[in-house]
C-alpha cells in the first residue's frame, strides 16, 4: 500500500492522539482497528500513513522521547539551580511513568524487543543529559565527588521501572507516586553535597507550601 504525506502539525497531532491508546492498552493489544476506531479514522488512512503497526509504534515512541527531551530542555532552562532542574526533571519522568501501563513494558520485553531497543536507546540520550548536568552540579559543589554516577543514574531509571511493573504487587496503603517520590527525594539526597542538601530542602518546601 502507498503511504501518503501529510503535515508535520497534522503527524504530530496524530502521533499525540495515539500515544496514550498505546500506553494505555500496551503494545500487543494496541491494534489497528483500535486505533483507527478511537480516532474516527479509516484503518486504511492510517496504514498509508504509516506503513505498518510496527513503524506506528516505533514513531510514537520515538515522539514520546522527543517531547520528553524538550520539555526537560525547558526545566533546565528556567530552573534556578542544576538542583533543582534535576528535581524537576525527575518529577516530569515519575509523571511520564504513570502514563504507562505494566503491560507496555511487558509487551517491550515478550513481543516487540526491537522496540525496546528504541526505547533504550532514547533512554539513554535522556541520561547522557543528565550526566552533563550532574556534572556540572559537581563543579558547583551542589552534588558529591566520590558517586559512581553512570551506575547510579542508571540504577534510578531501573528503579523507576521496575516499581511500574510491581505496583499490582503494592499492599493497599502504598501509592505508586509515593514510592516513586520516595526513590527521587532519596536519590538526591544520596548524591548531594552539605549546600545541594540545603537547596534541595529549601525546593521542598517551597513545594510544600504551594501543595
Amino acid at each position: 500500500m502507498e503511504q501518503i504525506s501529510i503535515s508535520e502539525e497534522s503527524y504530530n497531532k496524530l502521533l499525540e492522539a495515539i500515544f496514550p491508546i498505546i500506553t494505555a492498552n500496551g503494545l500487543k493489544a494496541t491494534t489497528m482497528d483500535g486505533v483507527a476506531a478511537s480516532l474516527s479514522m479509516s484503518k486504511r488512512t492510517l496504514y498509508e500513513i504509516f506503513g505498518s503497526k510496527s513503524e506506528m509504534l516505533s514513531a510514537v515512541i520515538h515522539y514520546f522521547h522527543d517531547r520528553h527531551k524538550k520539555v526537560v530542555e525547558r526545566i533546565f532552562l528556567t530552573s534556578n539551580s542544576v538542583m533543582e532542574a534535576i528535581y524537576r526533571a525527575l518529577l516530569i519522568n515519575k509523571k511520564a511513568m504513570r502514563e504507562f501501563s505494566v503491560e507496555f513494558f511487558r509487551d517491550m520485553d515478550s513481543y516487540y524487543k526491537e522496540l525496546r531497543d528504541l526505547y533504550e536507546s532514547e533512554s539513554n540520550c535522556w541520561n547522557e543529559k543528565m550526566m552533563y548536568a550532574i556534572n556540572l552540579g559537581v563543579e558547583q559543589g551542589v552534588f558529591r565527588q566520590d558517586v559512581n554516577y553512570p551506575i547510579t543514574l542508571r540504577m534510578m531509571s531501573i528503579q523507576m521501572e521496575s516499581l511500574k511493573r510491581m505496583e499490582e504487587f503494592f499492599p493497599p496503603d502504598v501509592k505508586l507516586q509515593d514510592a516513586l517520590d520516595t526513590i527521587i527525594v532519596g536519590f538526591l539526597r544520596s548524591i548531594a553535597s552539605p549546600k545541594g542538601m540545603e537547596i534541595l530542602d529549601d525546593i521542598r518546601k517551597k513545594e510544600i507550601c504551594i501543595d
